[in-house]
């Protein structure tokens, strides 16, 4: 069986573009989805203290509830889609984490109970990400189709990236969308949008031609790989952060690398990657990397 979609559920209001975006992904996968809500353990009654077995179960069936509810409206709209609801006692990022182990994708709302409606992402969201050991996607932005997957990556470290693009291919093939692969390079010596010194513009398109190379040759093996992809490179000069943000208003996911942990236990988020999940305009996927052959 086809490994399943995780998708973590705080309440209706706060995650209906992660239900969403869950179920898109386990339709697209012929995958099964599981629905998790984590919720807190009642303290054991202290002695004497009547009622301690019945708070129990008011507490777990006050989990079930957005559980239920999450399940009816994941019927209605994809029916006949295999599902099943876990409710998690303890807390949510090491026991979601747990869950989706050996999971395809885990999903994620980029806001919680505490949240508001700006533009951050959730302290639970943000441990959860550092806790998976799975591809996990924090459905930011809005619900849109736009048929296409971008990825940011990096050119100067030939060995990461192989997991990240991979994913980025079959979510490509998968959404039967094209593929932006976005580089940027940033030079200490080069001002923007003025350049000074030795810093020409000559010496400027220079550089950028010799990281677009870089990034074709990067490509060259993937496009052999997935030749029904079509795939469009950008290669811009500047703060990566900045161009990747303005890039996912135009994307419906975005893919990024996530560096595993030295105790081999869930990812280590660079500062971009970090950014990306505050700031970005569509969803953002993030791929741990891990040691595999040569390609």
């Amino acid at each position: 069986m086809t490994s399943p979609v995780v998708v973590g559920i705080d309440d209706l209001h706060q995650s209906p573009h992660a239900l969403e975006l869950a179920a898109r992904e386990a339709e697209l996968r012929v995958a099964p989805l599981w629905m998790a809500h984590a919720y807190r353990r009642v303290p054991p009654a202290a002695v004497g203290v009547p009622g301690g077995r019945m708070l129990e179960q008011t507490v777990l069936d006050a989990a079930i509830e957005p559980l239920a509810g999450a399940l009816k409206q994941v019927r209605a709209d994809h029916p006949g889609m295999s599902i099943r609801t876990y409710a998690l006692a303890g807390p949510p990022a090491p026991g979601l984490a747990a869950l989706a182990h050996d999971a395809s994708l885990l999903v994620l709302g980029h806001r919680g109970r505490g949240g508001f409606a700006g533009m951050l992402l959730g302290s639970v969201a943000l441990r959860t990400v550092a806790h998976a050991g799975c591809p996990v996607a924090v459905a930011r932005g809005e619900r849109r189709e736009m048929n296409r997957v971008l990825a940011g990556v990096d050119v100067d470290d030939p060995t990461a990236g192989r997991a990240q693009l991979g994913f980025a291919f079959d979510e490509a093939v998968m959404r039967a969308a094209d593929l932006v692969v976005l580089h940027t390079w940033e030079d200490q010596g080069a001002f923007y949008p003025d350049p000074v010194g030795d810093y020409t513009r000559d010496h400027l398109t220079a550089l950028d031609a010799d990281h677009r190379e870089r990034l074709e040759a990067m490509l060259e093996p993937w496009r052999h790989e997935y030749p029904d992809v079509a795939v469009d490179l950008l290669v811009e000069g500047g703060s990566a952060a900045r161009h990747l943000v303005e890039a996912s208003g135009h994307a419906d996911l975005l893919v990024m690398g996530g560096l595993p942990r030295r105790d081999g236990e869930g990812m280590r988020l660079g500062g971009l990657t970090y950014s990306l999940l505050h700031h970005a305009q569509c969803p953002v996927a993030v791929v741990p990397e891990r040691v595999v052959p040569e390609r």
